[in-house]
């Protein structure tokens, strides 16, 4: 017989109520949630607590999904881990330098499951676009425009107490992006920061070059809503947008443009993050844990090291 892992979720956020909670439920894994602010039931929880230390030893999960403010995150991460749980982090998994390799470091100790959790390329318009670019030396220029209206002015991710802010929300995306598309050195940076009357970042612009290709984005709190990708490549440009929040509800579209010409092509159904979750399982399963912590600190030295 299987084993069912159970999931124990820490905070019960905005995306955890939109997402999270709604897979667990459609994929039969038994979940319970520790908030300390929600009081109501909630439905397809088997278990509910107000307070995360009883949570940990009470619970009887396997995993925890961590999704509470990022201020939080390294201090429960540590406590999770330590707890003995395999362990996912919404993003940013940490907000400082030398957080995550402490978190690593525990992890391997006592052999458990560490990831962020940065699934928007899990969704299988990802294996299309490398499918047309081919080689990713064939990739010349990257532009990246991930533009959202100005948060509530109560909203996180203007929290400067919680370490909100454009970057820690943004910067994962950034760091992403760069680790799937470019294995090349960084010869030449320029980085334009903005930030709000309390020093938050509220956007930053990125122009990167490396030997052979560019990566010029945006990322920022304030406009009309983008999510776009352009990536050009021998003599064509692929377009896509919706390529950070990719919706699972709906077909998507891969634009190919060469010359004068454009293809569309329609991508079916998808669930990044129900696929996200699959693998996860599957690596526990394996106890197949290095490419995330290797993923993490390449992500970690590019959004700490190069684009602040």
């Amino acid at each position: 017989m299987k084993k069912k892992y159970k999931i124990l979720l820490i905070g019960y956020s905005n995306i955890a109520k939109k997402r999270y909670i709604n897979n667990f439920i459609k994929n039969d894994i038994p979940f319970c949630v520790a908030s300390r602010s929600f009081k109501k039931k909630i439905e397809g929880s088997y278990q509910q607590f107000d307070n995360y230390d009883k949570a940990l030893k009470y619970s009887g999960a396997d995993i925890v999904y961590l999704s509470l403010p990022n201020s939080m995150h390294f201090h429960w991460s540590k406590k999770v881990l330590n707890s003995g749980f395999h362990l996912i982090v919404d993003k940013p998994i940490t907000t400082k330098i030398g957080e995550l390799n402490q978190l690593i470091k525990i992890a391997k100790r006592k052999q458990l499951l560490l990831t962020e959790a940065t699934f928007f390329n899990y969704h299988q318009q990802f294996e299309l676009i490398k499918k047309y670019i081919g080689n990713l030396t064939n990739i010349e220029q990257i532009f990246v425009n991930f533009t959202i209206p100005i948060p509530k002015k109560k909203s996180l991710l203007l929290s400067k107490k919680f370490e909100g802010g454009a970057f820690m929300d943004m910067s994962p995306y950034a760091a992403s992006i760069n680790r799937i598309f470019i294995k090349e050195n960084l010869n030449k940076k320029s980085i334009m920061i903005k930030k709000d009357d309390n020093g938050l970042i509220i956007s930053f612009d990125i122009f990167l070059k490396y030997k052979t290709k560019i990566l010029n984005g945006t990322f920022k709190f304030g406009g009309d809503y983008k999510n776009e990708l352009l990536i050009y490549y021998k003599n064509k440009s692929i377009e896509i947008k919706r390529i950070f929040s990719p919706p699972e509800d709906i077909k998507l579209k891969i634009q190919i443009n060469k010359k004068n010409q454009s293809k569309i092509i329609i991508v079916k159904k998808d669930n990044c993050f129900e696929n996200y979750l699959v693998e996860i399982i599957s690596n526990i399963k394996n106890k197949n844990y290095a490419f995330y912590h290797k993923n993490m600190i390449k992500d970690e030295n590019f959004r700490f090291k190069i684009i602040k």
